[in-house]
């Protein structure tokens, strides 16, 4: 399964795989009293309520699993990876040549083109570093933290909603809201059970 939403101007995020979803998180549950589910609704109902119990029966959760691909500036990447609750891996600028691809914000219309003509000289001086011989490591030192990088983020159901509570808040940063919404779309769409009673019972509160 591949669910792909675009974010920013030049970013987007993409599920590429998954395991278990809202039934792995019913055999979570039921294999702890060895029942089983009279229907479809009193499944959702054990759902809703492990969502909403406190303390949290976390572990359940866990047997659901993602694998996103990610694009996103830097410093949006560099934000999402103190999130210690998954495991990455991101495209490397020691062996990779850095693309001309670099996020411009909007509404800023009288420093846009200082920002553009800062964002390209750095790409020009990077690209004659490399052709005269510089390591590209050493070279990628002159670009800046708007440039895209690309990763994978392999996360369970319950660190995802660890972070999309976080990263979801009013408080974070508008661009990492922008990923975490799109997320939690995604989300909705492959897990809608349990997505629907993290909505109701963690973000409306």
């Amino acid at each position: 399964m591949t669910v792909t939403r675009t974010v920013l101007d030049r970013g987007w995020i993409r599920l590429e795989d998954m395991m278990g979803g809202d039934g792995a998180v019913v055999r979570g549950a039921r294999i702890c009293y060895q029942s089983e589910g009279t229907s479809p609704d009193a499944d959702a109902r054990l759902i809703r309520r492990l969502v909403s119990s406190r303390p949290a029966h976390n572990t359940v959760f866990e047997h659901a699993v993602f694998r996103f691909g990610v694009k996103c500036p830097l410093f949006v990447g560099r934000q999402w990876m103190r999130h210690r609750i998954g495991s990455y891996n991101e495209r490397s600028l020691r062996y990779c040549l850095a693309d001309r691809e670099y996020y411009v914000p909007a509404g800023h219309p009288e420093q846009q083109e200082a920002y553009v003509r800062h964002m390209e000289a750095s790409f020009d001086l990077y690209e004659q570093l490399v052709a005269a011989g510089w390591k590209r490591e050493q070279a990628r030192g002159v670009l800046g933290l708007a440039v895209y990088t690309e990763f994978i983020w392999t996360v369970n159901a319950w660190s995802l909603m660890n972070w999309l509570e976080k990263r979801l808040d009013r408080g974070a940063q508008w661009e990492h809201r922008q990923y975490a919404k799109a997320a939690l779309d995604i989300f909705c769409e492959v897990m809608p059970i349990t997505a629907t009673a993290f909505k109701e019972a963690v973000l409306a509160r």
